[in-house]
């Protein structure tokens, strides 16, 4: 008789795995809840930011004409998808002109909609909300694929607790979209590097080509995933397998398949960026696809540099569109502007070496900060028998790139240019998850690592507090989202967000007679707030709402009540610093009551101590 043999089986879990495992979906699912339940809140009180004021009509011009030239910077495809409800609910795009500015496309939408303008943006709002909690499923796949399931809880609840990303998540641009297109190219990427397979690498192409399209930042992906692809297999240089990932292992030590041959890689990579060249082309239904480089027109140095540079090649086809192409020109000629850059109470015309890390430092909560520096255990103290310090590498490659790129750029206006950064931290923070079980070998140290992570872990929902205020947000250490300002301005604390809960102040406290600078798109008077323009340089006695950027010396322009751009010069409303406000509108508008006796002090007290 044959003998019978037992089929290696994995050990049973403990009690405590065992009851991680059966709620691990539940807390995941609870965190993502929690998070688009805040964002949706967010959606529904936020007057339409800065730039969302013309995204989302865009959107609704491309359904209805089929064209993409409105404003080519961007891909059309997050716009697309926003205006969605609009299309099905009969939104008027307010002017049917072929050539309109993107402002006047966002004013025209304002104005032809009536009441119902800020419900179309609520709905357009409600289609970004998902994407974020798409990133929080792949983050808790990736993490417990490479780390575990209380690694992903942990990463999971990061990302929830994340004031940027909850904030990004609630409106109508291309930050959120990216990140979370840009999160899946890379989780495909892991799945594609782990198991090379055909399969797999036309996911990664797929992913690939929707990352490009939600904003041409992605375009950085294509050398980085590649540089990224032989961190996993680097081994192969040295031995032909690597371990298997932690979703598919049976035992520890169980090997993945080898590597595949070198034109079977090539042949996969070829039909990956193939595969997201073609994504790209069907977004833009092939339109302008296949002219030449030499009929190409371009309007930046840079890129007819280029094209003179392939004049040789000039009867070659392009295999993009030309508004896809157009965009890298309209880029090129962005990034060649001067561009006011503001941090630490300092302006300046060029580029700040740190801007983006001290970005981090001040707007990530301090519990994210110090789990993430507690993450480096896996690279300093790797488990016995993984890949963690390869996975570490990994997650630090990709999560340094942007933000390395992004400092030698002038257009230094929001952390919201590296939010793709985000959920790589979170990843790579949840490795501080081995210190949520009590070490057994028990030693001083150990004990306290264990309690200040637990500690770690119960504070985190507070960076919820100030809710709905999450784009204001900033960490105690830079002095919360009160003092967010002197470290930062724009899109990190003050993007127009709050001139419905201005106008609620207003109201309620019978002011009628006010000066206004506001730092946002809409128009005040078309809302019912009749405010004149504030004087700049010298202060006057009076009732005053001023955005935060104006206050810290932002130089911009704003709509007044006659509908006519004001220009606001370099610290020309600076001087509102001498003066306490009476409040602060969601940290981004200050009102201020000026009073003779007032101006009078804060003039004495400046003479005294020179300029604020």
């Amino acid at each position: 008789m044959t003998a019978i043999t037992k089929p290696n089986v994995p050990a049973s879990k403990s009690f405590s795995q065992r009851l991680v495992t059966r709620r691990f979906w539940w807390i995941i699912a609870t965190c993502l809840i929690i998070q688009g339940t805040l964002a949706v809140d967010c959606a529904r009180k936020w007057t339409p930011t800065h730039d969302e004021f013309w995204h989302l009509p865009i959107g609704l011009r491309i359904w209805k004409t089929g064209r993409f030239d409105d404003d080519v910077i961007n891909p059309p495809l997050v716009r697309l998808w926003a205006a969605i409800p609009l299309v099905i609910g009969g939104a008027n795009t307010g002017s049917d002109d072929s050539r309109q500015e993107f402002g006047d496309i966002g004013k025209n939408f304002w104005n032809g909609n009536g009441d119902k303008a800020r419900f179309w943006f609520f709905l357009g709002r409600l289609m970004i909300i998902p994407l974020a909690a798409l990133a929080g499923l792949v983050i808790a796949l990736w993490t417990r694929a490479w780390y575990g399931e209380r690694a992903a809880i942990l990463a999971v609840l990061l990302w929830t607790c994340c004031p940027t990303a909850l904030a990004n998540s609630a409106i109508v641009t291309h930050d959120l979209p990216l990140t979370t297109a840009w999160l899946v190219t890379l989780f495909m990427l892991v799945r594609f590097a782990e198991k090379p397979c055909w399969r797999r690498s036309l996911q990664f192409g797929a992913a690939l080509g929707i990352a490009i399209l939600a904003k041409v930042t992605a375009i950085i992906l294509i050398p980085l995933c590649i540089v990224l692809w032989f961190v996993l297999r680097i081994k192969f240089s040295i031995s032909t397998t690597v371990s298997v990932p932690f979703a598919e292992r049976q035992t520890p030590d169980t090997e993945l398949a080898t590597a595949p041959k070198g034109i079977v890689l090539i042949a996969q990579f070829a039909a990956a960026f193939g595969l997201s060249i073609f994504v790209i082309n069907a977004c833009y239904l092939f339109q302008g696809t296949g002219g030449t480089i030499a009929s190409l027109k371009f309007a930046s140095p840079q890129m007819n540099s280029v094209q003179a540079s392939l004049s040789w090649l000039g009867w070659l086809p392009v295999l993009f569109p030309t508004d896809f192409i157009a965009a890298f020109d309209r880029l090129a000629q962005d990034l060649g502007r001067l561009h006011p850059v503001y941090l630490d109470n300092m302006w300046t015309s060029k580029p700040i070496g740190r801007y983006y890390a001290a970005a981090l430092a001040y707007k990530l909560p301090l519990s994210t900060i110090i789990l993430f520096l507690i993450g480096f255990a896996g690279l300093l103290w790797p488990r016995p028998g993984s890949e963690d310090r390869r996975r570490g590498l990994f997650l630090l490659i990709a999560a340094v790139t942007l933000p390395i790129l992004a400092s030698r750029s002038a257009n230094q206006i929001g952390i919201r240019y590296i939010l793709p950064t985000f959920p790589v931290l979170f990843i790579f923070a949840g490795q501080a998850a081995r210190y949520l079980v009590f070490p057994k070998i028990t030693s001083i140290f150990n004990v306290w690592v264990w309690r200040t992570v637990w500690a770690l872990v119960i504070v985190a929902p507070l960076s919820l507090r100030f809710h709905p205020h999450h784009l204001a947000y900033f960490n105690l250490a830079a002095g919360g989202p009160a003092n967010g300002g002197w470290h930062l301005v724009d899109s990190n604390i003050d993007w127009g967000q709050d001139l419905h809960a201005l106008r609620d102040y207003l109201k309620e406290n019978k002011i009628s007679d006010i000066g206004l600078a506001y730092y946002g798109t809409v128009l005040p008077s078309s809302i019912g707030i009749n405010a004149h323009d504030p004087p700049f340089l010298i202060p006057k006695p009076g009732w005053y709402a001023i955005s935060v950027s104006f206050v810290n010396g932002r130089p911009h322009v704003f709509g007044n009540h006659e509908g006519a751009s004001v220009r606001v010069g370099v610290g020309e409303l600076i001087y509102f610093r001498m003066f306490t406000p009476v409040t602060s509108i969601g940290y981004s508008i200050n009102v201020y009551h000026l009073t003779y006796r007032d101006i009078e002090n804060n003039i004495k007290l400046q003479n005294e101590q020179g300029p604020p």
